[in-house]
């Protein structure tokens, strides 16, 4: 089996799986939450629904995006370089975004998912529970990242994974306050306000506490 024929097999797969969140996304945007099935999300995308639990443990899932990224090496370097200049927070925040934030760049489509979170906000503890699950994952990555902050690269590998445990559920908690204030005052926020917001959030925290 050759490189390009992988390379056009994964094409193919991302393809599909971006169809189906749109299918998803625009279907609940039409007939509500609990009227939408995965039997007409697959009759829209010409599939059937073996196929779509092979990307999507639910329709919920789907409508989120969520997949789980490998928090390597590579993703972290990535990560680091992309938030040069950052501040810590910034960087961990940025982070935890990144990892539970949907990866599609239709600006409508993006809105369409705002307003269904929005409007069952529960949605949200499906990605906050993606967080627990990838935590070693995730505490590796941000102890990657306070190595190459100077007011944490003096301390050795172990306690920067202490303060990484302790670091990740703050910055995690920021996020979750800064989408509960948008989906109780009614805000429209895109994705840059609420990391903002959050990266605020986390701040205030660190200096109340020190």
């Amino acid at each position: 089996m050759t490189s390009e024929t992988l390379g056009l097999r994964e094409r193919k797969r991302l393809e599909t799986r971006a169809q189906l969140e749109r299918a998803t996304v625009l279907l609940v945007a039409e007939v509500g939450l609990e009227n939408a099935t995965v039997d007409a999300i697959c009759a829209r995308v010409l599939v059937s629904p073996r196929t779509f639990f092979n990307y999507f443990e639910s329709k919920e899932d789907a409508i989120l995006g969520m997949r789980d990224l490998p928090v390597d090496d590579a993703f972290v370097a990535q990560h680091r370089a992309d938030t040069a200049g950052q501040s810590i927070v910034e960087q961990i925040v940025g982070l935890l975004l990144h990892v539970i934030g949907p990866a599609i760049g239709d600006t409508a489509l993006h809105d369409a998912r705002l307003a269904i979170v929005k409007e069952h906000p529960e949605l949200l503890r499906r990605q906050f529970a993606q967080m627990t699950r990838m935590g070693e994952q995730l505490v590796a990555g941000v102890s990657d990242l306070l190595s190459h902050d100077r007011a944490f690269s003096a301390y050795d590998a172990a306690e920067r994974a202490s303060l990484a445990e302790l670091i990740l559920p703050l910055c995690g908690g920021a996020i979750r306050a800064a989408v509960k204030e948008w989906v109780a005052d009614g805000t429209e926020r895109d994705a840059d306000e609420l990391r903002t917001r959050a990266v605020e959030l986390a701040g205030k925290a660190i200096q109340a506490l020190s």
